[in-house]
Order: C-alpha cells, then sequence, then structure tokens
C-alpha cells in the first residue's frame, strides 16, 4: 500500500473528531471574507469589482445601513440597501460603481449603522488584472491571501481534530546577511502534516511571505515526505532586491512564525597588484552570438581540497550557467557557450566564489547587426536634472558609459552635447570678430562638452540663456564616439519683472530681464529690480510608491512665499517597464487628477496643436494641466492656476507611481513666488 493510500484512510478515520484546535482563530462576527479591487478585464467599462461578506455566527445579522468603504486614495463609500439579511454561515456579493478601490496599497472597512468599523481588510494590492482575489485563507479566519477568486462560495474550512497537539513551525535563512547576487536559502520544518476541507480532501499548503524594501514576494508549498521545506531567493538588484532588512513570515495551519535577513553592497576591488588574492576577468568586453566566453581566474592562495564556484547571471536576472573548478597552479579556466533560441542582450555578470574570497567581472553579449540608435540606448545613459527651465535657469546634464575604458587613449574621450528645437533645428547664436567685415557674423551652434570619470560617468552644468532659449520645447543629444542618445526639455517663462531664486543654484545674478519702465529700478547691468522671486525648491531621487506633496504659505530664506506651481517628472530605470510603470496624482479629496483610469480628468498628453495645457476643475479650482502623457520613460506633469494671479491651494497633493517590483525615481518641484 503507498503512502497516498495511507494519508486517505489516515483521513477517513479522523473525519468523524469534533472539537477544533484552531477554532480561536475563527471570527464571531459579520466579516470581510473575500476582495477583488481588480478583476479580469477592463474596470472602466463595466461595474465589476467587488467584496464578499460571510456570516460566521449563528443567528441571522441585519445589514441594513451598514458601508462598505474604500479608505486610502478614493475614499468611496457604498450603503448597503435596507432589508438586507445575512444567514448564519452564508455569503453575500456587493458592487457599487465601476472604480470603486485602488489597485495598490487599498484598506477595505465595514461599518454599522453607528459608523462603528466591524471589520477590516489589511492593506492589499492587486495589479494582475486577472481571475485572483485577496481572500480569507478560510473562512472567517484571521490570515489572507491572494488566491483564485471564489465569489459567492467557500474560501476553505478545517478539518476538526481533538487530540492532535499544537503544530509546530521553524524557519531560518542559511545566512543572516548577504550579498547581492548571493542566493538565499529559506528552510524550515512543521511538525505534521495537517488537512483541510475546501470543500474536498486536501493537504494544507506552508504560505510564505517575504517583505523588504519597495519588496513583496508570496510562495506557497508543501512540506516533503520527512516534513521539511525550502526556497531559495536569487538576490539580484534587477528582480527588485534592494539594500536593507527582509522578514520571512511563514504560515501553517493557523500557526505564524518568522525570521529575517539583512542585503548588503559589497564592493569588489580588482587590483592590478601582485599582493591581491583573487581575481576573474573574461578574455574580451564583449561578445557575439555563438562566441565562446573565456573565463580565467588567479588566486596567490590555494586552499587544498577547494574548488572556485562561478555562476553567470544574465540582464534579466537569470542564472544561465554555473560551475565548479579546481586550481593549478594557482588559475582556473574555463569556458562557456551563450546560444538561446531567443537570445538576452546587454551586460552579463561572472561572479565567483573561492574560499572566503569573492569576485566579480561583466560582459556584453551584442547583436550581429545592430542599428545605431539601439546601440545606443544600450551603450549609453543621459539624464536632465529636471524636464523644465525657467529662462536664464542652469541645467545638469549626467550619465554614465557602462563599457568605458579609461586607459585608452582614442581621441573622442569626451561627450559633445549639441540643441535642438522641437522642430530639428540646431539651437545656434551669432558669433562677431574684428575680421568680418561685413558685420554679418557667423552662426555657431550651441555646444558643449563633458569628460567622463574614469568610472565613465559624466556630468555638465549648462546656463540657459533666454536670448537663444525663448519659451518651448527642445532637445538635447549627447555624442560619444559615434554613439547617440537624447532626452526632451522645455522652457517656461516666469511673470515678467521677477528675478529667479532657485534654492540651492549658488548663482545670485540669474536674473530675467523685465518690461521696460520708469516706475521700476534697474541695476547697474539694465536689468529690472523687483521685490517679487521666485523660489524653488526640489525633490529628487525618490523610490517610494507613494508620496503626498503639501502646497501651502510657508517661510523660506526668512520670506514669506506661496506656491504657484506643482511640476514632477518619474523616470523609469528600465527602458522596457516604461509601460507598466506610470504616475497617478489625486487631490486630497480623492479626485485623479492625472492618471491612465478612466474617472481621471487628464489620461493622455496635453500637448496638442495650439495648446500645451488643458484646464480641468477641482474643489472649485481651476487649474492648467500639462502631462507628457503615460509612454514615456520621463513621465511629466505640472499643475498650476489657470489664472496668473491666483496661488495654488493649502492641500496636500498625491502622487503614486504604479508598478510592481520595477524601480524608478520621481523628482518634484515646487515653485514659490514671494509676496510683495
Amino acid at each position: 500500500m503507498n503512502r497516498p493510500i495511507l494519508l486517505i484512510l489516515f483521513a477517513i478515520l479522523i473525519s468523524g473528531i469534533s472539537t477544533s484546535v484552531y477554532a480561536q482563530t475563527i471570527s464571531d462576527h459579520v466579516v470581510i471574507n473575500e476582495v477583488d479591487t481588480n478583476p479580469f478585464g477592463d474596470d472602466s467599462q463595466s461595474i465589476s469589482e467587488w467584496v464578499e461578506l460571510y456570516n460566521p455566527t449563528d443567528s441571522d445579522v441585519d445589514l441594513s445601513g451598514w458601508e462598505i468603504a474604500s479608505t486610502t486614495v478614493l475614499k468611496k463609500t457604498f450603503t448597503i440597501p435596507d432589508g438586507t439579511i445575512i444567514s448564519p454561515g452564508n455569503f453575500l456579493i456587493f458592487n457599487y460603481e465601476k472604480i470603486w478601490f485602488t489597485d495598490s496599497s487599498e484598506l477595505v472597512e465595514l461599518r454599522n449603522t453607528d459608523g462603528i468599523i466591524i471589520d477590516t481588510t489589511p492593506f492589499i494590492a492587486d495589479l494582475e488584472n486577472d481571475f485572483s482575489s485577496w481572500q480569507r485563507s478560510y473562512d472567517g479566519f484571521s490570515d489572507w491571501e491572494f488566491s483564485l477568486a471564489s465569489a459567492g462560495s467557500s474560501n476553505g474550512k478545517f478539518i476538526e481534530f481533538s487530540n492532535s497537539s499544537p503544530v509546530v513551525v521553524t524557519v531560518a535563512s542559511d545566512k543572516s546577511i548577504y550579498n547581492f547576487d548571493d542566493p538565499a536559502i529559506i528552510r524550515g520544518t512543521v511538525s505534521e502534516y495537517v488537512f483541510v476541507q475546501i470543500p474536498t480532501f486536501q493537504a494544507e499548503p506552508i504560505l510564505i511571505n517575504i517583505l523588504g524594501p519597495n519588496y513583496q514576494q508570496a510562495v506557497s508549498l508543501y512540506p516533503d515526505s520527512n516534513l521539511n521545506y525550502e526556497i531559495t531567493l536569487n538576490l539580484v538588484q534587477v528582480l527588485g532586491f534592494s539594500e536593507g532588512t527582509y522578514v520571512v513570515t511563514v504560515n501553517y495551519a493557523g500557526v505564524t512564525t518568522n525570521t529575517s535577513f539583512s542585503v548588503e553592497s559589497k564592493i569588489i576591488q580588482v587590483d592590478d597588484d601582485v599582493n591581491s588574492v583573487f581575481s576573474i576577468q573574461t578574455d574580451q568586453n564583449e561578445y557575439l552570438l555563438d562566441q565562446s566566453i573565456l573565463i580565467t581566474g588567479i588566486t596567490s592562495e590555494i586552499v587544498p581540497f577547494e574548488s572556485m564556484k562561478f555562476t553567470v547571471i544574465d540582464p534579466t536576472g537569470e542564472q544561465i550557467s554555473t560551475g565548479n573548478l579546481f586550481t593549478v597552479d594557482g588559475e582556473f579556466n574555463t569556458s562557456i557557450l551563450i546560444n538561446f533560441a531567443t537570445p538576452v542582450y546587454g551586460d552579463y555578470v561572472v561572479t565567483a566564489e573561492y574560499s572566503e574570497h569573492i569576485a566579480s567581472t561583466m560582459f556584453t553579449l551584442i547583436e550581429n547587426i545592430v542599428e545605431a540608435e539601439d546601440s545606443i540606448s544600450n551603450a549609453m545613459i543621459m539624464t536632465l536634472d529636471d524636464f523644465q527651465y525657467i529662462e536664464n535657469d542652469y541645467m545638469t546634464i549626467s550619465g554614465t558609459l557602462p563599457n568605458f575604458d579609461s586607459n585608452s587613449d582614442i581621441y573622442y574621450q569626451v561627450v559633445y552635447f549639441n540643441f535642438y528645437t522641437s522642430d530639428g533645428k540646431l539651437v545656434s547664436f551669432v558669433g562677431m570678430t574684428d575680421d568680418t567685415s561685413d558685420k554679418k557674423g557667423q552662426t555657431v551652434p550651441f555646444t558643449s562638452t563633458a569628460v567622463p570619470n574614469s568610472s565613465g560617468e559624466f556630468a555638465v552644468e549648462v546656463r540657459i540663456p533666454f536670448v537663444i532659449f525663448p519659451e518651448g520645447d527642445y532637445v538635447v543629444k549627447a555624442n560619444y564616439g559615434g554613439l547617440l542618445i537624447s532626452e526632451k526639455f522645455s522652457i517656461v517663462s516666469e511673470t515678467n519683472s521677477e528675478s529667479v531664486v532657485t534654492v540651492g543654484s549658488g548663482n545670485p545674478n540669474s536674473s530675467i530681464p523685465g518690461k521696460p519702465s520708469s516706475n521700476v529700478a534697474k541695476d547697474a547691468g539694465g536689468y529690472v529690480v523687483s521685490n517679487v522671486k521666485t523660489i524653488i525648491e526640489k525633490v529628487n531621487r525618490i523610490s517610494d510608491n507613494l508620496i503626498s506633496i503639501n502646497t501651502q504659505e510657508k517661510i523660506i530664506n526668512e520670506q514669506s512665499v506661496k506656491p504657484r506651481v506643482l511640476s514632477g517628472s518619474m523616470l523609469t530605470i528600465s527602458k522596457n517597464a516604461q509601460s507598466t510603470v506610470n504616475l497617478q496624482v489625486t487631490s486630497e479629496s480623492g479626485i485623479c487628477i492625472i492618471g491612465q483610469n478612466s474617472d481621471c480628468l487628464v489620461s493622455e498628453s496635453t500637448r496638442k496643436p495650439g495648446q500645451i495645457f488643458e484646464v480641468v476643475q477641482v474643489d472649485g479650482f481651476n487649474f492648467n494641466v500639462r502631462y507628457s502623457g503615460p509612454d514615456v520613460r520621463l513621465e511629466k506633469f505640472s499643475i498650476l492656476p489657470e489664472s496668473s494671479d491666483e496661488f495654488l491651494p493649502d492641500t496636500n497633493w498625491n502622487v503614486e507611481v504604479i508598478k510592481d517590483n520595477e524601480i524608478s525615481r520621481l523628482y518634484y518641484k515646487v515653485t514659490y513666488k514671494t509676496l510683495q
């Protein structure tokens, strides 16, 4: 008789025992049993989001006038109709509006007629748009899981045991501190098998949840024949892992236990010095498909019977090769071949471990024939410190050259920048010399340069003269030895007769010429001097999912100022993820101003023939809203009052970055005006 038959007989023998050791986790009141905030299909086309209530008590409950409410961003409340009765052990499904809940960081409450909170969900997120929902692991239980939806039916019930002792669950990681690219092994044991009725007889799963900085992963598995379980995590940055502490929570049969580990960066320096202990390298920096890749290593300290373990990780974070090598006179040698039906082009990381020493190197897999634009996007990265600048402002251009060789003596060890108008014309100015007899001058392109450092990083600050860059849209293109990349930006003008002070700019002479007037004072250079100033506060490199920005009158540099413009931009690090990472801007009252949902006031680019803004009304105020649209790598927006005499209200603006595990960076700034 095999083991499965024994288990079935064991279940039959115990099925009549009636006292439950898990009953203490059953609720004694009506509960929210299941929620689907993102059903399959387009939520904006039909009322499809739903909430399931369950009555675990022995009596009918009158739900008349009770409320089901979203509590985070939208804050929409549904009142249950009069005469609604839920019987013992029954389920009721409720729908409300097309967009009732947000798909991330949502919390749902059930309140009685007195406004008292009867039940609440944990904070939940559902970005999958499939047939799964958030539900209690078993009807009325306190634990929740993300699983296949079962609207109007049971989530499962325990088979009850009388003589069983409490289940014991253990969990531990193989190390307490890891470096990036390390495998983290999470393992543990359970004291016995547990079986449940859902409503058919089956084994209870082990639910594992890993939570860390901007990271969450849920795993479901079963204990093996020895009551053990184990999972392995590849701690690769492109998979969403960051520096910090991670908590592992394990739930089995109503018993919860946890452990934690940390991830740290470890800078590995390859030293050419004879005293270096261990290093590895490849014979080339770049390879074509089907080309053999030679990996060599060297150590000055041979450890008997110790092998070098190496792994090769592709650009998506997938491990594509691994092996063990023994040294011959302090040297390691092997070769690998990358030959996929669908090859992954980009940077590969080789990590090697020998005794207590770790080393790594990189190589790039390139296509046989690569068009210039594709080669550029993979070779050079360039970003601007903002997407919108005031006339006479300063622009900081920075970037990296991943394959930069600082020891090369090639002639183009300089990055050149050229500027173009939105219609492709080269930005230029007229240069005059003493030898120009006709006094017409020569047209000179407006350019700049930057010299990369030893790591291939470059940065330059460029003044944007208003006489060369009037208000409008522009493109800056970087050129490094024939490799090109470009970014868009805009120039906007502020109210005339104002001087602009950008917080942190360190440039007190960035005045803007005003209109001629006999009633205004001028400095020695002939520029208008005014007591009204523009002060800009910038906040950079925010990686959070939800950011609250307050606009209120305040004191900056001992001056009373009021907010005039709120603007921001969000950079998606991965070019392939720009369609899955989007901004959503919501007012304090819950109105979606900018976003991809159909109920948002602005959902596409406002740049249209004859206009750059779209006028919207929010809470009684008219605003000019400018938006780049969602399908760009640098998503940008700005919000300001329609009237030039008004200011932004004293309120909170909620900016949500809708993403899964993708990496993004949000920049925002608030432009203030000093009061007369």
